[in-house]
């Protein structure tokens, strides 16, 4: 019952919003038990009001994740926000080995690993789905329990429960966003949950332009993170880009929206004596990835391909200050001649320096390279400081 202190005033739909408003109030100053109350007493007025309870189920539920995140805390000692992105490259990384070896099976059980520790992550998703193409395009059959042919997440999930308020931000618009990250979590939204959406819509007074907002931020946040994953050890594979372009079209990322986020965090990898970024292109990955991390620790930000036709990609949304590649890659593959005149072609790249690597001491290969106009030709294999002082002097 409702106490005799408090105004009955007003109609019973008036008597509710108030009710509601104060819950609202409440949950942004963090008194969720207040809220709860507040909550309870719109109920009683209007035991069906569809706002309440999906008020109430939200908080109750997020007052669970907390309470589990809390003794999750005591048990792990913490995590931060990078373990726990690095945790995840790791995982993918290996998943990324078991796809090129094409053991499905093992790569599903590393993305399964990484539903343990972040249950919505967006990125491990889409590798999913990349993983259930391969496995269609090799019309390969193999026996796999249901929860590894598409890990979902359980629905208790501390180790992933990152909901938070944002600053100034209404607690009916918080859930609405935590809403939109569940809904949209297998890249689609259904007819049914598009009407759910469109009640709760209603019900917390979120406009159609904000509801795209929120949408839209949702989408670029998970972007963001995959991006950060991604990004990680430096190198973007076959495999990783693919999964990317899955991210991209499922939530419509446009190459500006893309070159705007990988540009941030690129920056937030730079050290603070970074010089310019220098693209290696090299099929070789044992090699292209120890040379990056060798050029990293003189202070250049690296960006990596393993064949010609991904750096042209990669070329499309960034732009190093000079191109190192390989002159040969796999049979049928671009050579590194052949992405030299593409890249003169192009009036946005022409003017980067660009210098061929090759393990062939052939004259007439290196005559004709530095006839078609490439920078310079490092013969394999080469002193670092050599490269280096390559590099430094193109770059003067």
């Amino acid at each position: 019952m409702i106490s005799k202190k408090e105004p009955q005033t007003g109609t019973t739909k008036e008597r509710i919003a108030r009710y509601l408003r104060v819950a609202d109030y409440m949950v942004k100053e963090g008194k969720l038990e207040e809220s709860i109350i507040q909550i309870e007493k719109a109920l009683q007025l209007d035991p069906k009001n569809y706002y309440a309870r999906s008020f109430l189920e939200r908080l109750r539920s997020q007052m669970e994740k907390m309470q589990q995140r809390r003794v999750q805390n005591e048990e792990a000692k913490g995590i931060s926000d990078e373990q726990r992105l690095e945790q995840i490259s790791l995982l993918l990384r290996a998943a990324d080995q078991f796809i090129a070896a094409k053991n499905y099976k093992l790569a599903l059980q590393q993305v399964a690993k990484v539903y343990a520790i972040d249950p919505q992550n967006y990125y491990a998703q889409a590798y999913s789905d990349r993983i259930d193409q391969l496995i269609a395009q090799d019309k390969r059959t193999i026996s796999l329990p249901a929860s590894l042919k598409a890990p979902a997440p359980p629905p208790a999930a501390p180790a992933a429960s990152r909901f938070e308020w944002r600053v100034g931000e209404r607690a009916s618009v918080a859930m609405y966003r935590e809403l939109l990250k569940e809904v949209w979590f297998d890249g689609k939204v259904t007819d049914d949950e598009a009407k759910e959406l469109k009640k709760v819509r209603d019900i917390f007074k979120i406009t159609d332009e904000d509801h795209k907002e929120l949408e839209k931020q949702v989408h670029i946040d998970a972007y963001v993170e995959a991006l950060r994953i991604a990004w990680r050890d430096g190198v973007i594979s076959q495999n990783e880009n693919d999964v990317l372009q899955i991210l991209r079209h499922k939530f419509n990322i446009s190459m500006e929206e893309h070159m705007s986020a990988e540009a941030k965090i690129l920056w937030a990898k730079n050290t603070p004596h970074a010089k310019a970024a220098v693209m290696l292109v090299d099929d070789e990955r044992t090699f292209l990835l120890s040379l990056a991390a060798k050029l990293r620790k003189h202070g250049y930000d690296v960006l990596t391909a393993e064949s010609v036709e991904l750096a042209l990609e990669l070329l499309q949304r960034s732009l190093p200050a000079i191109i190192v590649a390989d002159l040969l890659y796999g049979e049928g593959r671009m050579t590194g001649l052949e992405f030299y005149q593409k890249v003169r072609e192009n009036p946005r790249l022409k003017s980067i320096p660009f210098l061929l690597m090759s393990g062939i001491s052939d004259e007439f290969v290196v005559r004709a390279g530095m006839r078609l106009g490439v920078d310079n030709f490092i013969q394999k294999p080469f002193d670092l400081e050599l490269l280096l002082a390559t590099i430094e002097g193109k770059l003067k």
